[in-house]
């Protein structure tokens, strides 16, 4: 009986040691508390520039959303922008300290890209080859990172333009194209000129406008020939662009701002002419139809004739 309540001591004693192994599990290291490459906070920051080989692209943030404002002045695409930012919150694998003659080691003497916010600059160099991780100097630190960014530091200032022709939220209240006006009257109605009754849907018009946006943004690169459209808001000051060109497809530039907008065939035909009302389908009556019944000849018709016809030619007998 007492070697069985031995036998039981020990057992429960061995499932207790267990236990706390599994609950303590002694001799594993704490992991350490993940390094990022800066601790900025993003609603802190209203400008920061970045530089790369197309030159200097400074950004501002004016009534919380971003500009550009270096090599020109345009409203930015915010999430890009956004983009851009997260980069300064990305993990580092590892980092190390960094001496000023290991610059050319890691290209960071002629670095790829550079990112300065506020006080805190950012230089991106080379990859490294074994694990294909960017080299990134922070302060007197060289940190080791997942390179999912570089097409962001990489970009032309134009990649972060936003696409969208009209100001978001803008309210137009008169549009002038070529060979076409639409303005608002006091009622809020659309008066188009020239009139023309079979056109529709000045309103969806003027909505195409406020959605439209381009597949592409350049910077200017021509002369401004072309005609003009001129739209103006009851929030925001008068808009104009000049059309380059219409096929294949249409180009849009706006002189105040040296950039040209690069939107479908599909989409310019929805911005430069109203809808045409589909033809009425003629109206048929149903004593059309039975007029045309009663003219028409039947088969037990034809048959009566053809036999009279017979009766006739056939001889006396």
């Amino acid at each position: 009986m007492q070697k069985r309540l031995l036998i039981n001591l020990l057992l429960l004693l061995a499932v207790l040691v267990l236990g706390a192994i599994v609950i303590f599990e002694p001799g594993k290291e704490e992991q350490p508390e993940s390094v990022r490459l800066t601790e900025l906070d993003d609603t802190t920051i209203d400008r920061f520039v970045l530089k790369n080989d197309s030159g200097e692209i400074a950004f501002e943030k004016r009534e919380d959303h971003w500009w550009l404002t270096a090599p020109f002045s345009a409203p930015a695409n915010d999430i890009r922008v956004g983009q851009l930012l997260a980069i300064s919150h990305a993990a580092s694998a590892s980092h190390y300290p960094l001496n000023s003659e290991d610059l050319p080691r890691f290209e960071l003497d002629k670095p790829k890209a550079s990112m300065t916010l506020g006080q805190v600059k950012m230089v991106f160099g080379g990859v490294d080859p074994i694990d294909l991780r960017r080299y990134v100097w922070v302060g007197k630190t060289l940190h080791l990172v997942d390179d999912d960014f570089s097409h962001h530091i990489s970009a032309p200032a134009t990649e972060y333009v936003d696409k969208k022709l009209l100001p978001e939220g803008s309210k137009p209240n008169a549009l002038t194209l070529p060979g076409l006006k639409l303005a608002q009257d006091k009622d809020g109605h659309w008066q188009v000129d020239p009139v023309n009754p079979a056109a529709s849907g000045a309103a969806d018009l003027v909505a195409n406008w406020q959605t439209a946006r381009a597949i592409d943004v350049m910077q200017l690169t021509q002369p401004l020939q072309g005609d003009i459209i001129h739209i103006d808001f009851t929030d925001h000051a008068p808009v104009e662009f000049v059309i380059i060109k219409r096929a294949p497809d249409l180009i849009l530039a706006r002189a105040d701002w040296g950039l040209q907008y690069q939107v479908t065939a599909e989409t310019a035909a929805q911005l430069l002419a109203l809808a045409v009302k589909p033809a009425a389908a003629p109206v048929v009556s149903p004593n059309d139809n039975a007029e045309e019944e009663d003219s028409e000849p039947t088969d037990s018709d034809d048959q009566l004739k053809i036999d009279e016809h017979d009766t006739e030619d056939e001889p006396d007998k």
